[in-house]
């Protein structure tokens, strides 16, 4: 009796537990149903991203809304949409379940929102279910419609909400979806003209974009148009937004403002466009009228100022080239820092004024500073040029000047030392003349006092640099250009062959002691005399007394001699008459026989 009792129980319990998975397994509205939608859900979003990591457009098949769409023809033989009904033996709620879940467009949808089927964008499912939502399970209400327009637009944006780069428009996004530069999100999209643009009015996208970009046009404008991101008005921007402004500024430079790109994209909190303007007032200012900053923004803008002249006339000032130009020049031709001269551009534009009065005098415009009781006016005006071609001036003046005085003057100035003073000048000594442009190289041949004969032996054009040779000339182009001592050049010329000590300026000394690298003053003299001897006229001697008339009547002639002496050398005058002639016996010869 107990056997039997127990078996009933145990066949009640299975009884029990097959009603329960029955129902279990029906739709409906328990949790656990709900519980296994989501899971469909989310099983699906699995496969639908494995697909999307094998490649874009992987799996994804198009068809056409109407696909699924049944027609039959009614009583009248019209044609009529109908839903076919699915299974043999469905309770009422099933049956409306059923005819909504074969849905597949927002079309499909009766017109208005009375209709018993509706969306949920939650999950992108048609559902039964009234304009509250959905009747056997859940979705957000925000997610749920059964308005057939308010669907389209609901599935749309559901679409586009999963595009976050120009990378996610592929298939039925692409055809649906641009991509918002400004707000980095993909909105739906219709076309007006030739841009397109936000299809729902709740979707804004202003800006520097102005509009959505398609899934052909994304990529490049992205790349051509790194600044156009959500921050473009207020930053941090990227690093291939600050080199597009960097770039576009002409400027070069490496390291922005002491900064990577990426680092200086990170501390800008501003709109790109000021950041922008900024970069390009960098590189205009490097054009700047101002020296000091034309410097800085170069160096900012090109990593150097190799750009900047300091001699261009825009950075003089009251008439005077920028310190740094005069500088420059200073000690390009060999002047040193220890000069007067430097010193005082050093001291800037007042003290360059200074520098610049000091040395007009010795401007190629003045050729005769030297001269006692010369006046010259000091000017405090030149140009970049003037002052280059009169610092050269002064360099070479140090040696070539053929007064001591303009030698030292010229000496401190550049060197800021005075040289020693020369040595008296002597009969073989070596001496210079400077008649500007031309200076003059010669040897004393022999002192008179003060006065020194010279044989001139070269010159040199200081403006052309061009040389003259005594050795390359014969004796009448040496006469006509230098001439020998006590005989000046028969050429146009105001060069003399003898000047007093005061009026030369030595180059080399000779001394009277014999050595195996240097001449004594007298092998100098020699020397010169030697290789250009003067030139020798002719000497003859006193005439004689005539000889006996060659007749004694009717007219005769007697004649008188004189000796030459030296014969003419070295292109001399030639030797005059030595021998003259006069008649004699001019009375007439009578016969002897003849009387008066």
């Amino acid at each position: 009796m107990k056997l039997i009792l127990i078996l009933g129980v145990t066949l009640l319990v299975v009884l029990i537990c097959q009603i329960y998975m029955s129902l279990k397994d029906k739709e409906g509205f328990s949790n656990e149903t709900l519980q296994a939608g989501e899971r469909a859900f989310l099983n699906k979003q699995e496969d639908y991203w494995g697909l999307r990591s094998v490649g874009i457009g992987a799996g994804l098949l198009k068809t056409n809304p109407d696909v699924n769409t049944w027609l039959k023809l009614d009583n009248n033989k019209d044609l009529k949409q109908f839903t076919p009904e699915i299974g043999g033996s469905q309770s009422e709620m099933d049956k409306k379940i059923t005819k909504c879940r074969v849905l597949t467009s927002c079309d499909q949808l009766q017109e208005g929102d009375q209709g018993d089927c509706g969306y949920c964008a939650y999950d992108k499912e048609f559902r039964y279910g009234g304009k509250d939502g959905p009747a056997p399970d859940v979705c957000p209400k925000k997610a749920w419609t059964n308005n057939r327009e308010k669907c389209k637009e609901l599935r749309e944006k559901e679409i586009c909400s999963n595009v976050k780069s120009c990378g996610d428009l592929y298939g039925e996004s692409a055809d649906v979806c641009g991509f918002c530069p400004t707000t980095g999100t993909g909105m739906v999209k219709k076309e007006i003209g030739d841009k397109l643009m936000p299809k729902y009015s709740d979707d804004v996208c202003g800006g520097d974009g102005a509009g959505l970009l398609s899934a052909d046009k994304c990529g490049q404008f992205l790349k051509d148009h790194p600044c156009i991101t959500p921050y473009y008005l207020s930053g941090p921007h990227s690093a291939a937004c600050v080199r597009k402004l960097w770039k576009n500024s002409g400027c070069t430079n490496n390291t922005l403002y002491g900064k990577t790109p990426q680092k200086l994209g990170e501390s800008i909190k501003m709109p790109y466009k000021d950041a922008g303007n900024i970069m390009n007032d960098t590189n205009n200012s490097t054009r700047s009228n101002i020296y000091n900053t034309a410097i800085q923004n170069s160096d900012l803008c090109f990593g150097n100022h190799d750009n900047i002249d300091p001699c261009d006339p825009k950075f003089s000032k009251d008439g005077i080239p920028h310190p740094e130009c005069l500088k420059r020049e200073f000690l390009k031709v060999g002047c040193d820092t220890n000069g007067t001269g430097y010193k005082n551009i050093s001291q800037g534009v007042n003290g360059s004024k200074t520098h610049v009065g000091k040395v007009s005098k010795y401007s190629k415009d003045q050729i005769s500073w030297n001269i006692p009781g010369f006046s010259y006016p000091l000017s405090s005006s030149t140009n970049a040029d003037s002052y280059k071609n009169t610092i050269e001036r002064v360099n070479k003046l140090m040696v070539e000047a053929g007064d001591y005085t303009t030698r030292s003057d010229t000496s401190m100035i550049c060197l800021g030392t005075t040289p020693p003073p020369p040595p008296p000048i002597t009969a073989g000594c070596s001496v210079t003349k400077l008649l500007y442009p031309i200076k003059y190289t010669g040897t004393v041949t022999k002192m008179n006092g003060s006065t020194c004969d010279i044989m001139w032996t070269e010159s040199i054009n200081l403006t052309t640099n061009k040389k003259e040779d005594r050795t390359t000339m014969d004796r009448n182009t040496q006469a006509a250009v230098f001439g020998w001592p006590a005989i000046d050049p028969t050429g146009q010329t105001s060069l003399e062959t003898r000047y007093t000590k005061g009026q030369l300026a030595i180059k080399d000394a000779c001394g009277d002691i014999k050595s195996g690298c240097k001449r004594t003053c007298q092998e100098t003299i020699q020397d010169v005399l030697y290789k250009y001897p003067p030139p020798r006229d002719c000497i003859v001697g006193n005439w004689g007394g005539y000889s006996n008339c060659s007749k004694s009547c009717g007219g005769g002639n007697q004649y008188r001699t004189r000796p030459v002496l030296y014969e003419a050398k070295y292109g001399g005058k030639e030797c005059p008459v030595t021998k003259q002639y006069r008649v004699c016996a001019q009375t007439p010869c009578l016969n002897p026989h003849f009387v008066d």
